[in-house]
């Protein structure tokens, strides 16, 4: 199931993909994948791994190790996490399949009021998505 709700950033443009991100992700980290709902895992230079969570704007450390990323990455609470699994299984088996250049996204952000709901969930290209939230999360952290 891994592979439906992530892929491989080997053979994507990243750095295209990131420049609405360079704000809160360091440079020095190196993208893996992509997940399902445009969210975001890193390695960094010491072997850890990181998240840039598209739902709450946070790029946080998740594991220590890829040995200690491999072995969270199967576990339910952190597919949910990382992945949005349940809700990515809901909207795979409504028909929003995206291809390898797009992403299950929200009409409205629920940071926003958006609910966690079908009915606000679409598929958009992976570009248009990351532009788009990472403007707004921007945005909404030069307010606080």
């Amino acid at each position: 199931m891994l592979r439906q709700l992530a892929v491989s950033c080997d053979d994507m443009d990243c750095d295209h993909l990131l420049m609405h991100w360079h704000w809160l992700v360091p440079a020095d980290a190196k993208p893996l994948m992509i997940g399902i709902f445009g969210d975001w895992i890193f390695g960094a230079p010491d072997g850890s791994h990181w998240h840039l969570d598209l739902l709450e704007g946070d790029f946080h450390r998740i594991a220590d190790s890829s040995d200690d990323f491999n072995e969270k990455k199967d576990q339910d609470q952190f597919r949910n996490e990382w992945f949005g699994a349940d809700l990515a299984e809901i909207a795979l088996g409504n028909g929003l399949v995206p291809t390898h250049e797009e992403c299950l996204g929200w009409k409205i952000a629920p940071i926003l009021g958006g609910s966690f709901s079908m009915d606000n969930i679409e598929v958009f290209p992976l570009t248009v998505y990351q532009a788009i939230t990472g403007q707004l999360f921007r945005q909404l952290f030069a307010n606080k």
